[in-house]
């Protein structure tokens, strides 16, 4: 991404519905799956502006990586200190593997051409009972301007992610979608927005809301995290997937 589209992200971050209530699936999750030990190890694949990390470093040490130098002076402003700046495939996996009980890559994937080395480099890491906790975006019909914009490479169908994490010697132990009630609007407007409306300038559709309606929002979503955690959502514009090594008897 642009440093224009960073600025834009970490000022979104702290305030966003989108982003609140992926923090509040987040916890959940962790609080359900992340090995109980005293000391735990996290990894963040493309960690941003070091605001995920900042949430993160509730749950243990956290180690960030990512490639875009823009990002890193993000997260070292921040006085993030274990940031790293480099591709996880180039990673030392003398020191890495099998480290950590928890690995994120939080709309990640979806940027990597090589994605599958990359969910297999990311299984490599995992302790026997360690985690890995993705997100990435659902539907190949919803590209629009907002996927150009954060130069997405593609977004997913259910089959082909889940076939990327098996083959990458990943086991998974829940896979759902999120992000179910705002499905249909975001759905329709990037219809219209991709039949009617070409931006010759790409930009991702962060539409602020007022006070009131982005709290409604982020309710919303805590609703279907929980949702989410009992049941599983049968449509949205996310898929959330967390798994394990299967190799680990």
């Amino acid at each position: 991404m642009n440093l224009s589209e960073y600025t834009r992200m970490e000022k979104f971050e702290k305030t966003f519905w989108w982003h609140k209530g992926r923090f509040y699936l987040l916890s959940l999750i962790l609080n359900k799956h992340l090995p109980k030990k005293e000391h735990k190890q996290i990894f963040e694949i493309g960690c941003g502006t070091g605001e995920t990390i900042t949430f993160l470093s509730t749950y243990g040490e956290v180690t960030g990586i990512d490639i875009s130098p823009e990002a890193v002076e993000f997260c070292v402003k921040k006085g993030k200190k274990n940031v790293i700046l480099g591709d996880i495939n180039d990673l030392d996996m003398k020191i890495h593997k099998g480290k950590y009980d928890a690995v994120l890559a939080l709309d990640v994937f979806e940027h990597v051409r090589e994605d599958q080395k990359t969910m297999k480099r990311a299984s490599e890491m995992l302790s026997d009972d360690g985690i890995l906790l993705i997100t990435v975006p659902a539907h190949k019909f919803l590209w629009s301007d907002h996927d150009e914009a954060l130069q997405h490479v593609r977004r997913y169908h259910p089959r082909e992610l889940r076939h990327k994490l098996t083959e990458a010697n990943l086991e998974i132990m829940k896979f759902s979608y999120f992000v179910t009630t705002a499905f249909f609007p975001i759905f329709l407007i990037r219809m219209w927005r991709n039949i009617y409306w070409k931006a010759s300038y790409h930009e991702a559709s962060y539409v602020p809301l007022p006070k009131k309606l982005n709290k409604f929002a982020i309710n919303i979503l805590k609703v279907e995290a929980r949702l989410f955690q009992m049941i599983g959502l049968p449509v949205g514009t996310t898929l959330v997937a967390v798994a394990k090594k299967s190799d680990v008897k």
